[in-house]
């Protein structure tokens, strides 16, 4: 199903109109044939005697309750050009590519991928291996034209049981149309309109252009029931097509829907789906410019831009990635980069280096430069699905291996240990604290010099800052760097017990001159660059139990140390919740 959803979007996609002001729709559609129509199906699509015996076809469309699954697009182009392999196609040829060849070159600049193997995928979601064509396309008088045919995909076989010279040979393609004489033709303009109608189909209006294809009895999964598989379609249209559903993309995007037994079933919205939204984030960077453009040496050549967002999360218990994440490469809270060149259809999700806590998260975006979008076309199989150096050749072989070189130098800074094996001290390890809490969040918001302000969300470690002056005064002028005091973090913040309390330690350095006084604040990170400054009436607070230093143990938010070195803060946290720490450091002049 993830791969049938990757196909046909990109089929439409590369089909959209570009020079008309309107959105692609893209809509899938899984329905049950109506009792009134469902006469004219097997009217229609019952085999002839002779092949009746080598297709499912016959059967499936006298049964009461024929299933479908149609992919409707509109504003497409429909598929156009000449409906004989064997006539020149001077403009279009997409009729031919999709109805008649296999393994037909792609002739959309920048398009997608080929009509030739990606079209495979609808023969073997249905069960009997037949599908229905009903387009509207412009011809070349600019008039626009409907057409309809059915194909039949299957094994190739004799006429009859033992071979003699009546016999013939089947292909194993089999077509319903109008048939004039070797070869069979779709039913055109008004009478292909008539027929569709006939079998249920949705119905073009006035002028409008596009391509519906129906599956007749679409193998589901393990879906028993349609509404599981069309939450199922959903989810995986936004996990496979979200780099063309944004919404700053104007006219020139995909506005994709899902339908099952007439109910609509929402498309999640890509920026608001967790983990989604980080990879949404990485696009927009690098889209701006916000990134990093990742090169060649040897030739020297730029390949792409490159950008990635890192978060805090509550990590995600086992098992509760959706399927259509599972399908997508991303079984969990990520650690992968999305890799997509000019079509701007999700390629793949690379998986990087897994961080080196439980609570942090990263997501990348890679997007290969226009003038190298053959290079990269040519690297993908047929399933369009990777980028694979080792069936090119050349320069171009160098630059997809570069590519995956220069991602992982890129990535490196997230290489590390797993928290989970981590202890603090003489505590209880990391991930039987969190057994014991049930999900409590060993992290915190990183915040700038600047404590009125908040970090970004690709910001990761807790935060301290420090200044000089003496105690109680205004801020004086930025002292020389041997006078300066600074509080940065140590490492990752870590779970341990104390007096029976599942506990957070983060650990600080304190640099500059002493003694220094440093203040903590703590309080509940909301994630989206702010936190909780005003608790719900009743709720619990994060609270500060005290300061481990040289000189033993400080109860309360706020201590001194007489000369720098390293120090521990300690914090009941909130379960369920992210811990925001910000730490101040003041250099403490004497007043005598």
């Amino acid at each position: 199903m993830t791969v049938f959803v990757r196909e046909t979007a990109q089929n439409s996609w590369d089909a959209r109109l570009r020079d008309v002001p309107v959105p692609t729709t893209y809509r899938l559609e899984l329905t049950t044939v109506a009792p009134i129509h469902r006469p004219n199906w097997e009217r229609l699509l019952s085999p002839p005697a002779e092949t009746e015996a080598h297709l499912g076809v016959g059967k499936v469309v006298r049964t009461p309750d024929l299933r479908l699954l149609s992919v409707v697009d509109r504003g497409t182009k429909g598929l156009g050009g000449p409906t004989r392999a064997d006539e020149l196609a001077t403009d279009r040829k997409d009729w031919v590519s999709f109805v008649l060849n296999v393994g037909e070159k792609r002739d959309t600049e920048q398009g997608g991928g080929t009509y030739g193997y990606g079209k495979a995928v609808l023969y073997r979601m249905s069960r009997v291996g037949t599908i229905l064509v009903y387009t509207r396309t412009r011809e070349a008088d600019g008039s626009v034209a409907s057409r309809l045919i059915g194909i039949a995909l299957g094994e190739s076989f004799d006429s009859r049981a033992r071979v003699d010279r009546s016999s013939r040979p089947f292909t194993g393609r089999h077509w319903w149309g109008d048939v004039q004489g070797d070869h069979v033709e779709p039913l055109r303009g008004a009478e292909a309109d008539s027929v569709a109608r006939t079998l249920g189909l949705q119905p073009f209006v006035d002028d409008e252009t596009g391509t519906t294809l129906v599956v007749l009895d679409p193998e589901l999964d393990d879906f028993d029931e349609s509404a599981d598989a069309a939450r199922h379609l959903a989810e995986t249209i936004a996990w496979q097509l979200w780099p063309i559903m944004l919404p700053e993309r104007g006219d020139d995007r995909l506005v994709p829907d899902v339908v099952a037994g007439g109910v609509g079933f929402t498309v999640p919205d890509p920026t608001e789906l967790y983990p989604l939204e980080l990879f949404v984030r990485a696009y927009r960077r690098q889209r701006d410019g916000d990134g990093t453009v990742l090169e060649c040496g040897n030739p020297r050549r730029k390949l792409g831009r490159f950008a990635v967002e890192q978060d805090f999360v509550i990590p995600m218990d086992s098992g509760a990635a959706t399927l259509a994440a599972e399908c997508a490469g991303v079984p969990g809270d990520p650690h992968h980069v999305c890799l997509m060149r000019s079509p701007e259809l999700v390629v793949r999700y690379h998986a990087g280096p897994e961080t080196g806590s439980v609570n942090k998260a990263y997501a990348g975006v890679f997007r290969a430069l226009d003038e190298l979008d053959d290079v990269y076309a040519a690297a993908e199989p047929p399933t369009h699905d990777n980028w694979v150096d080792e069936q090119l050749s050349g320069h171009a072989r160098t630059f997809v291996r570069v590519t995956f070189r220069r991602i992982r130098d890129q990535l490196d800074g997230f290489r590390g240990s797993r928290v989970a094996t981590t202890r603090a001290g003489g505590g209880i390890a990391l991930g039987a604290a969190s057994s014991f809490l049930g999900g409590i969040v060993a992290a915190a918001f990183s915040r700038p010099e600047d404590a009125s302000s908040r970090s970004g969300p690709g910001s990761g470690t807790v935060s301290g800052r420090g200044g000089a002056g003496t105690r109680g005064e205004g801020r004086r002028p930025s002292p020389a760097p041997r006078d300066r005091v600074r509080v940065l973090p140590t490492g990752e913040p870590v779970l341990d017990e104390v007096d029976g309390r599942v506990v957070l330690v983060q650990g600080f350095a304190v640099t500059g001159p002493g003694p220094v006084e440093l203040k903590a604040e703590v309080s509940v990170g909301l994630g989206e660059r702010s936190r909780e400054d005003e608790a719900p009436a009743g709720a619990d607070r994060p609270m500060v139990l005290h300061w481990t230093t040289a000189g033993g143990v400080h109860d309360g938010a706020g201590c001194v140390v007489d000369s720098p070195g390293d120090v521990e803060l300690v914090v009941l946290p909130v379960a369920d919740t992210v811990t925001d720490i910000a730490v101040v450091g003041t250099r403490v002049e004497s007043t005598s």
